[in-house]
């Protein structure tokens, strides 16, 4: 009796999950009609949103970053010698490492790009062409007057065009208009791709973003020795105009030695003061043009080097989303959600009867 009573329960488990699945099967089969309807209806779905979406255009540029990585060395123990301080050469900077990635993405970035000349006459910008592209331009003239970034190219906006400028940037970043990657994380190249509607647009947005990059992290990287180099240029040419000057005034001193009454035992003194006086200068003119040099050495060595690996040229790579495989997608997931919507149903329907 006992052994009668433990029959296989996994056997019978499997034997009525197949029965099940037959039955599901013969199920979904009675409603081919309406599988096929809905399947047929996601199909012709999946084919409009392909044929609706528009051609977008991928602007792509890549570039590497060469910084000095050299502590100095030699260098730092002659500039040592003049007071000059080599600190932080090599070190880490705005483009180093993964820096780039979000310094690209920043919003203040996006924003100086996007106010850059749309056309030769800057009468219309980036954000203007991309607020058409958008079609919001119509609706927002209506909401907030006319709509004219260009009068704001100086960077300053007022608070409603400063908050329209938030969401152009906010769209950019959230419908992946804007990627910025290291193909190789080992290696120093960046990508970055725009993908725009406006084919145009793309090819500037992407080529100013970087430009403008690369020109404040230079900017950013020699600043303080393009100072150094500056003030030591302006002292050297003072000293140059005051060594000249000290020049011809020994020269004429020597001249009125010659005619001066040998008696007098005080004329040689106004010629060795002048005398003086130019060494004087002309040493330390000597060590601020040493200087200068060393600067101009320094300056040379920290000024990355940027170079331009690849850039596309127009016209772009034009990105549609297939039709074919819009069509299949559709149907596809629709003849899925529809045969899961019968079962369900079926499901539900049985419960009920049976309580």
């Amino acid at each position: 009796m006992n052994q009668n009573s433990k029959k296989p329960v996994s056997q019978i488990s499997v034997k009525e999950l197949l029965d099940n699945i037959n039955d599901a099967i013969k199920y979904l089969k009675s409603k081919w009609k309406k599988i096929f309807l809905f399947s047929t209806l996601g199909a012709v779905l999946g084919f409009s949103y392909a044929f609706l979406v528009p051609i977008k255009y991928v602007s792509k540029l890549t570039f590497v970053v060469e910084e000095s990585r050299s502590g100095g060395g030699g260098l730092a123990a002659i500039a040592g010698q003049f007071g000059l301080d080599l600190g932080g050469m090599g070190g880490g900077g705005v483009l180093s490492g993964d820096n780039i990635l979000l310094f690209l993405k920043s919003e203040s970035l996006l924003r100086e790009a996007l106010l850059t000349a749309y056309d030769e006459n800057g009468s219309i910008t980036l954000a203007d062409k991309y607020i058409e592209s958008k079609k919001w331009k119509k609706s927002w003239n209506q909401k907030f007057g006319e709509i004219n970034f260009a009068k704001y190219q100086n960077g300053v906006l007022p608070r409603h065009m400063d908050s329209l400028m938030q969401k152009i940037t906010l769209t950019i970043l959230l419908n992946g208009e804007l990627n910025v990657s290291k193909p190789d994380k080992k290696a120093s190249l960046v990508d970055v791709r725009a993908i725009m509607v406006d084919e145009k647009l793309s090819y500037l947005f992407s080529k100013n973003l970087v430009s403008i990059a690369i020109e404040k992290f230079v900017q950013s990287k020699i600043k303080v020795k393009a100072a150094n180099v500056k003030m030591l240029q302006d002292r050297a040419d003072s000293l140059g105009r005051m060594l000249n000057i000290k020049t011809y005034a020994a020269a004429s001193s020597q001249q009125s030695l010659i005619d001066a009454n040998p008696a007098i035992r005080s004329a040689p003194i106004g010629a060795e003061i002048s005398a003086r006086e130019k060494t004087m200068v002309g040493t330390i003119f000597a060590e601020v043009v040493k200087n200068l040099e060393i600067s101009k050495t320094i300056l040379n060595q920290e000024t990355p080097v940027i170079q331009m690996v690849d850039l596309s040229s127009m016209p772009l790579r034009r990105v549609k989303v297939s039709k074919l495989n819009s069509l299949l997608i559709g149907g596809i997931l629709m003849f899925l959600f529809t045969s899961m919507a019968l079962l369900i149903m079926r499901w539900y329907k049985s419960i009920h009867i049976n309580q």
